[in-house]
């Protein structure tokens, strides 16, 4: 998009042959978001998030996985 630079953060590899990555989007502003790619065959998503819901949601996905480790 016209105005945002974007650095990558990471990418993985996930089930069902689906792809995601993080990406750094800083606007001309100052303004910075966390995008969040999810690649399913053709179907590509984006979903922005400001720091504060990156964080909650970060929190909530290590609880997760700390309950469901193999």
């Amino acid at each position: 998009m016209d105005g945002e630079t974007t650095t990558p953060i990471a990418k993985w590899d996930l089930a069902f042959a689906k792809k995601a990555s993080l990406k750094d989007v800083g606007y001309e502003s100052g303004m910075h978001l966390l995008r969040m790619t999810v690649r399913e065959g053709k179907r590509i998503t984006d979903v922005n998030f400001h720091a504060e819901a990156a964080l909650e949601i970060g929190e909530a996905m290590i609880e997760w996985a700390k309950t469901h480790q193999e």
